[in-house]
């Protein structure tokens, strides 16, 4: 064979040894998650006789320890919304509970919890104004049962933010609220006095500049003043009871460092049987139109009451259904003609599975 013609059957047999040796190098790379045995959803598996991929619970089971319904994690006592904090209150607890504040209820409830936030300005459904008397007056466990399970419109925050940043959150609302509702009376002996309108003249805002910032609930003009130290803070927020029978996890310490408190007292609350039948009727009469009759509501605008009394305990159930959420958007009415049986057999049946 003349020399010219070698390397060319060199090159075609490297190629065709190439070509018979691709397909083995191919079945090397398998994608050993892909094909290994699994269980697919929905499909039947012949692991056990019955097609199922992983047995049924035992007849009987009853899971335990597993639902967290001390203070610290559900904010009631007795079945009640209490009004107290499982730490004492620090200013490294109030910054934190700002911090939360800012980021999660800001967007709706603005900086200075007046319900107007910028999303809201942008046209999203109206925030709450957390500075309405029964806001003021309502107990901290409300507002961290707010923040748990969603209220309205506004979404539960469970998932996003832990057991102790809601309490934090808890602390600097009802922080905010005494802010913003001071009097001179609330201000220290000798420190000075500066309104709001002074403050926003002397920077050069405009004379309607605070028309949206005002609290509608507020009788009196905003007034700023310097910070106390910090060495002032009481161990809890002004107003609120002991809490002695509050549960706290072993360990459970908010982020801000405070410590839980170490007296109380506990809330009670009468539990009273009712007629579960009676009640479905007192629901359809006059609950079923806004909360529909499966009770799953209309949410944002009338919320589920599915597990309603589970989540927000029977006291605060019954106090809304003899009174209402006047300043509910839109507002819920009284049931004045609703006796206290009328109440209790509603109850009953909100319990129904």
């Amino acid at each position: 064979m003349p020399r010219s013609f070698r390397p060319q059957s060199s090159r075609s047999a490297l190629l065709i040894s190439t070509l018979l040796l691709f397909p083995f190098a191919l079945a090397g790379c398998r994608q050993d998650m892909q094909d290994q045995p699994k269980m697919f959803p929905q499909r039947s598996s012949t692991l056990f006789p019955d097609g199922r991929s992983v047995r049924p619970q035992v007849v009987g089971t009853v899971a335990r320890s597993q639902l967290q319904t001390g203070y610290l994690a559900s904010g009631m006592i007795g079945g009640a919304e209490a009004d107290g904090l499982p730490f004492a209150v620090t200013y490294d607890l109030l910054r934190r509970g700002q911090e939360r504040y800012n980021i999660f209820c800001s967007p709706c409830h603005s900086r200075v919890g007046n319900g107007k936030g910028m999303i809201v300005q942008r046209g999203y459904y109206p925030a709450t104004n957390l500075h309405t008397d029964r806001l003021r007056h309502a107990p901290l466990g409300h507002f961290f049962s707010v923040i748990t399970n969603g209220y309205g419109a506004m979404p539960d925050y469970a998932a996003q933010i832990s057991p102790q940043d809601r309490w934090a959150i808890v602390a600097y609302i009802r922080a905010l609220q005494l802010s913003q509702n001071a009097t001179d009376n609330d201000v220290p002996h000798g420190e000075r006095v500066t309104p709001m309108n002074a403050l926003a003249e002397r920077s050069g805002l405009s004379k309607d500049f605070l028309g949206a910032w005002v609290t509608s609930s507020s009788t009196i003009s905003p007034v700023t003043a310097s910070a106390t130290s910090a060495q002032n803070a009481q161990s809890s927020v002004p107003g609120s009871p002991d809490v002695s029978q509050v549960a706290v996890p072993t360990g459970g310490k908010a982020d801000g460092g405070a410590k839980p408190l170490a007296s109380a007292t506990k809330a009670t609350t009468q539990q009273v049987r009712g007629n579960a039948e009676s009640g479905k009727t007192i629901y359809a009469a006059n609950c079923s139109v806004c909360h529909q009759p499966t009770r799953a509501g209309m949410p944002p605008v009338f919320p589920s009451l599915l597990g309603v009394v589970d989540r927000v305990g029977e006291s605060r159930v019954r106090t809304v259904a003899r009174v209402g959420i006047p300043d509910a958007k839109p507002p819920m009415p009284p049931h004045p003609n609703l006796t206290d049986k009328d109440i209790t057999d509603l109850i009953s049946y909100l319990k129904t599975k």
